[in-house]
């Protein structure tokens, strides 16, 4: 228990190398995931995702994604989404996208430590049609998410985690590692398989043209085979 509370201390203090002086803002998150399984190998996968901006008083994003998730060993899966998104601009119209995701997860149990590792690649086609730019794939990203938990009694679990970004594409300023969170959140088991989950997230966007740090909480409910 004090090697997760040294870690939660080390989590805290890491925002402050991040933190310039760049646009901040706070935003209210709502989740919903859950799988089916088809046989032992094979699962569904669906999950919707809202979020609210300018001190989350204003929609902005939200998500839908359908996709298959393959068991590979008891420790090892794949999972393959499409994602229909749409994305509030600046003037009362959206941004409509068409985005495409596959990932690896790990899992590695260690006495009460749960450790995560998940490698996610994704790309986009942003408002198709709209433009020349609108009838390709473009925003290719390599994303990596750490996550350790920790099992405590009355079915609750905290636990920290990080997430990498690197763009391969775009403007020379947002290319290479753009974005990093940092994660630090709680999980209740409702059930054996539903979780309600419940974090805190701060995003720096430290190689855009305008930087920009939010600051985001986040509640959602949760049903997985992969705890």
């Amino acid at each position: 228990m004090r090697k997760f509370f040294f870690l939660l201390l080390l989590f805290l203090a890491t925002p402050y190398a991040f933190c310039q002086e760049s646009p901040k803002d706070f935003q209210v998150w709502t989740n919903l995931e859950v799988e089916t399984p088809i046989n032992k190998r094979w699962m569904i996968h669906l999950q919707q995702q809202t979020r609210f901006v300018e001190n989350a008083s204003t929609y902005a994003y939200s998500y839908f994604d359908a996709g298959g998730l393959y068991r590979i060993t008891r420790n090892l899966r794949f999972t393959f989404n499409y994602i229909f998104a749409d994305k509030k601009r600046v003037d009362p119209s959206y941004s409509y996208r068409h985005q495409f995701e596959g990932y690896f997860t790990y899992r590695k149990k260690i006495g009460k430590f749960v450790f995560f590792d998940r490698l996610l690649s994704d790309m986009q086609i942003k408002d198709y049609n709209a433009d020349a730019q609108g009838n390709r794939l473009r925003d290719f990203y390599i994303r990596n998410k750490f996550t350790i938990r920790y099992k405590l009694p009355y079915k609750l679990t905290p636990y920290l985690a990080q997430e990498t970004y690197y763009k391969f594409d775009g403007m020379y300023y947002e290319k290479g590692f753009n974005r990093i969170r940092l994660f630090g959140g709680l999980l209740y088991n409702i059930t054996d398989l539903w979780l309600a989950e419940i974090f805190y997230m701060a995003e720096f966007n430290h190689d855009a043209k305008i930087p920009t740090n939010n600051f985001i909480l986040s509640v959602g409910l949760v049903r997985t085979f992969f705890q």
